[in-house]
């Protein structure tokens, strides 16, 4: 998930920070996805923070602030969270 979404936005424009339920970040080798905890994607002026409240249950937030999404937006926040949910949806998570 992190190397594709690495892969397909400009790191000018895209950062991504994850954690594991060990504290593990995403650049860190032990850092495991089936432990994902929580993610945070800093996308332009935009931060979408993506955090597992339990086994497979999923809250999805910008927070708010001046920089709130656009509807030119939507399209690109779309395409990263589809990215993201996919690869969720395949890791065998463990709690």
């Amino acid at each position: 998930m992190i190397a594709e979404l690495k892969a397909t936005y400009d790191s000018s424009s895209f950062y991504i920070e994850a954690i594991d339920f060990n504290g593990q970040l995403e650049y860190n080798k032990k850092f495991d996805e089936r432990l994902l905890e929580s993610l945070e994607v800093y996308y332009k002026d935009h931060t979408i923070f993506i955090e597992r409240e339990r086994m497979n249950n999923w809250k999805i937030c910008e927070p708010v602030d001046e920089d709130c999404l656009k509807t030119y937006d939507f399209e690109e926040v779309g395409k990263i969270l589809n990215i993201i949910m996919k690869h969720v949806n395949r890791i065998d998570l463990k709690e």
